[in-house]
C-alpha cells in the first residue's frame, strides 16, 4: 500500500481503519520503551493476514497529532521492526521500511518511521496468535476462517508452469521430441487404437475360411470363396 506523503498526511488525519496503524513511539533513556517488540509483532502480523497496510510510528493514535521520533534515535526503532519481523513473526515478515518527515500541528517537519505492509502470500503467527485486521483493531482469527485462509494462501503460492499460457505461442513453437515426453500415455494409446481400428475391418466384413466357425443363422460361404 505505497502511498504519496499527502495521500498519508490526509489518511492520518482521518485515522485508524483497516490499512492503517499509528504508534507513538516512548524512550527511557536510550531505549524504546513502547511498542514492545511483541505489540508491534501483533500489529503487522494482522496486517499481513489480511489486506496489508501501513504501520506510522511517531503519530499519537488517539489525538492523531505527528509526535515524531528523534533523528538520532530512528535507528534503534528501525532496529525494534526489524527484529519484531524476523524473530516475533512466523514465517517472518520483510515489510519496506521508510524514514521520512511529516508535519506537527505547528506545521514543523518531524521525522517518522513508515512501515509498509503488503497482503502476505502464507498465513502469519505472531505472540497474539494468527491476527487479523478488523477495522481499525487486530482480532484473533476464528478455526473455521484460519483454516480457509491456509488453504488459499498455500494455493496461491502454486505457481503451476505447465498450465501457464504463455501469450502469442503457437503449436508451432513446440518441440515436438520435448513435447512427446510430457504427452499422456491416455493419448498414445488412443492413438494406437485408432490405428489398429483401420487396419483391422469390421468382424462382420473379415474373410471366413473353410472350416471356420460361424454362425448358424448365417448361410455359409462356399468353399474358396471369401
Amino acid at each position: 500500500m505505497l502511498l504519496s506523503r499527502s495521500a498519508l498526511i490526509e489518511k492520518i488525519r482521518l485515522g485508524e481503519d483497516g490499512l492503517l496503524e499509528l504508534k507513538e513511539v516512548r524512550f527511557a533513556g536510550a531505549k524504546v520503551r513502547g511498542p514492545a517488540r511483541d505489540d508491534l509483532a501483533d500489529e503487522l502480523a494482522a496486517l499481513a493476514n489480511s489486506a496489508g497496510g501501513v504501520l506510522v510510528l511517531g503519530v499519537d493514535d488517539r489525538s492523531r497529532e505527528v509526535i515524531g521520533i528523534p533523528a538520532e534515535r530512528l535507528d534503534a526503532v528501525e532496529t525494534l521492526v526489524r527484529e519484531a519481523c524476523e524473530s516475533s513473526i512466523k514465517p517472518s515478515l520483510a515489510p519496506l521500511i521508510e524514514r521520512l518527515t511529516l508535519p506537527d500541528p505547528l506545521g514543523q517537519e518531524r521525522p517518522v518511521l513508515r512501515v509498509d505492509v503488503t497482503r502476505s502470500l502464507f498465513v502469519h503467527q505472531s505472540p497474539g496468535g494468527y491476527l487479523h485486521r478488523v477495522g481499525s483493531s487486530k482480532r484473533p482469527m476464528p478455526p473455521d476462517q484460519l483454516a480457509r485462509l491456509f488453504q488459499q494462501r498455500s494455493q496461491s503460492r502454486l505457481i503451476r508452469f505447465d498450465e501457464t499460457s504463455v501469450p502469442q505461442a503457437s503449436l508451432g513453437d513446440l518441440t515436438e521430441g520435448l513435447w512427446r515426453r510430457f504427452a499422456p500415455r491416455l493419448l498414445h494409446g488412443r492413438q494406437q487404437g485408432a490405428a489398429a481400428s483401420v487396419r483391422r475391418p469390421p468382424r462382420d466384413l473379415q474373410p471366413r475360411h473353410a472350416g471356420q466357425h460361424h454362425d448358424p443363422g448365417e448361410p455359409a460361404l462356399p468353399p474358396g470363396r471369401p
